[in-house]
């Protein structure tokens, strides 16, 4: 997911998709120890997509805790 894509959808959407991004990282690190993952380089862009995520929540807050 490209970060132009991330930046126009709206607080809401960006929590689930980072909820199921999250989900998804779980299993594949659980695939990975059991040695089914079939391309280890998804567990990359899955924390890559989960960090982009993170910034634009971030900046929509005003950097705000």
């Amino acid at each position: 997911m490209k970060y132009s894509e991330i930046v126009h959808l709206e607080k809401k959407e960006l929590w689930q998709k980072l909820s199921t991004l999250k989900k998804e990282l779980f299993d594949s690190r659980m695939k990975l120890k059991m040695q089914r993952l079939s391309n280890p380089l998804s567990i990359r862009l899955l924390r890559r997509n989960i960090a982009r995520i993170q910034t634009v929540l971030n900046k929509k807050d005003g950097g705000k805790k």
